[in-house]
Parts: C-alpha cells; structure tokens; sequence
C-alpha cells in the first residue's frame, strides 16, 4: 500500500532518545508504565498522522509517509538535523538570580522559566547567577520512532470525527455526532455537553473547522450545533418559567 498526500493515517507508536533509552512520549498505556512515565489524566489511543500536513518533526513524517503496509512495526532512527535540530550552545544565557526572584520564581535546576518571549530549563544556580538553556530539551539528540500503523481512514464521516478528537482528547468518537451535506458542502457538528463550556472552546472550534476543510473533501463549511435541554436547567419538562 502507497500513502499520498492527504491520506488520513491512524498509528501507534513510541518515540525514544537513543543514546540513553529514555522514552519521549508513546501513545501505548502499558509501554508508558513498563518506563514509568505512565500519566493517570492521559488518554492512550493511536494518533493521527495526515500524509503531507508537516505537524510532526521531519522524520517521523518521512517515517509515517515511506511505511508501505498496515500493522507492521517499524523502527526507524532519525538524526538530529530531522528531528529537532543541533544543539546551540548560544542558547545558553546566564542571568542575574535577581531577576527570577523580581518576578516570584525560584529558579531550581531543572525547571522551565520564560525570559522576555523565550522559555527554557534552568541548568545551574549559583553564585546569584542563574544558568538558563533554551535549547529544545531534544535538540542534539537522535531519536528512535517505532509505529505501526493499524488503519486507513476513508470515511468522510470518520475522518471529521478524529479530527475532532485530536483537538478534544478527552472526547469519545461515539459522543461525536457529525452530519454530513457532501452536496450542499457543509458538516454539522455536536460536542458533548462537557466541551460547550470548556476554557478556550471558540479557538478550539476554530482550529477543528480549519482542520475539516483543509483535509476532508467536499466540506467548505463547518457549523456547530449546541443543543439546550430542560434537564440542563434541573428541569423535567412542563411549564413555567
């Protein structure tokens, strides 16, 4: 099987720094808690991968786009220049201790802070100084990205769907309803209670709609449906106000 630009991919997989084995991310429960980074609040299911959007570094998209058949693993090194770059060691700045502490942070080894429009991790303190890297955490690093990929998603329907989802992660696909007008060009959507009144739902919306008519054909135009009910408002039904 060849994959095209565009194509909708559904994958598993495990990303891992090779000099010492130490795993980045991984979108398998029990691969998080055999290297004990499992989170208890994350969900892990396969992500998806669109053949051409450039959303992941340039190996684990050169990786996804070359795979040639499903539920195969694959195991592939990507180097530094395709991942997140060299390390520059200009990027190391050192600060007067006084400056966090101006702005109530405790800078500690280890820790992220922001300096002007720049965030990176603190890597020395002493001597009132502070030593800040702003360097990508993975920056120098080769990288080791093992997937499979288990499906191809076809379904205009679906695809709405995981679009949706990749932007709500706590949502389920089946809480989902999506109607799609592929004649009249548009899709109706309807999120689960939950998300109506979730932080920052307006940019949410309208990065799903930019997603669904960049990537699925026929859709030109995205409209959210928010349904109200009397239960919502402890009411059983009758009259009154």
């Amino acid at each position: 099987m060849v994959f095209k630009e565009g194509d909708m991919l559904l994958a598993n997989y495990s990303l891992f720094i090779k000099e010492t084995g130490d795993l980045v991310e991984t979108t398998k429960e029990e691969v998080a808690k055999l290297y004990k980074k499992y989170e208890e609040d994350k969900e892990y299911a396969p992500e998806v991968f669109i053949i051409g959007e450039g959303r992941y570094v340039k190996g684990i998209e050169e990786a996804v786009k070359n795979a040639e058949e499903l539920n195969k693993e694959y195991e592939v090194e990507i180097p530094p220049e395709k991942a997140y770059g060299a390390r520059d060691p200009n990027k190391v700045k050192v600060f007067s201790r006084k400056i966090f502490i101006k702005n109530n942070v405790v800078p500690e080894v280890g820790k992220e802070v922001t300096v002007g429009n720049s965030t990176g991790r603190v890597i020395a303190v002493g001597g009132g100084r502070v030593t800040v890297d702003f360097n990508h955490p993975l920056a120098g690093k080769t990288l080791v990205f093992k997937f499979n990929i288990i499906k191809k998603v076809e379904n205009p329907q679906e695809k709405i769907k995981y679009l949706v989802k990749r932007r709500v992660k706590k949502v389920r696909l089946e809480d989902i309803r999506v109607s799609l007008k592929t004649e009249e060009g548009y899709v109706e959507i309807e999120l689960p209670k939950d998300f109506r009144l979730a932080d920052g739902v307006n940019i949410l919306k309208y990065l799903i709609a930019k997603d669904i008519i960049k990537w699925v054909d026929g859709v030109k135009e995205v409209i959210y449906m928010d349904r109200f009910t009397a239960d919502d408002f402890g009411k059983s039904g009758g009259s009154g106000e």
